[in-house]
């Protein structure tokens, strides 16, 4: 009759997992130490429509400025 030696067993099947290429990936959230929250990966849908609506701020005001510059050589072109 043999003894049933558990250490060993465990040490044998830690081993052979270790040892195996396929281990789960340990991949952890970041997460706020103040809130106990997580900080996710991606940026937040309030962060892309601030990216969004700057870009477009962008161009209206280039536009606005196009308009002007098109407003003042029609308007007073005949004073130069």
């Amino acid at each position: 009759m043999a003894i049933f030696d558990e250490v060993h067993w465990w040490k044998t099947q830690l081993r052979l997992y270790k040892g195996s290429r396929i281990q789960p990936p340990m991949v952890l959230p970041k997460v706020n130490s103040l809130t106990g929250r997580y900080i996710p990966s991606c940026p937040s849908i309030h962060d892309e429509m601030n990216f969004r609506y700057s870009q477009y701020s962008k161009a209206y005001w280039a536009g606005v400025k196009e308009r002007q510059k098109a407003y003042l050589i029609k308007t007073y072109s005949h004073y130069f």
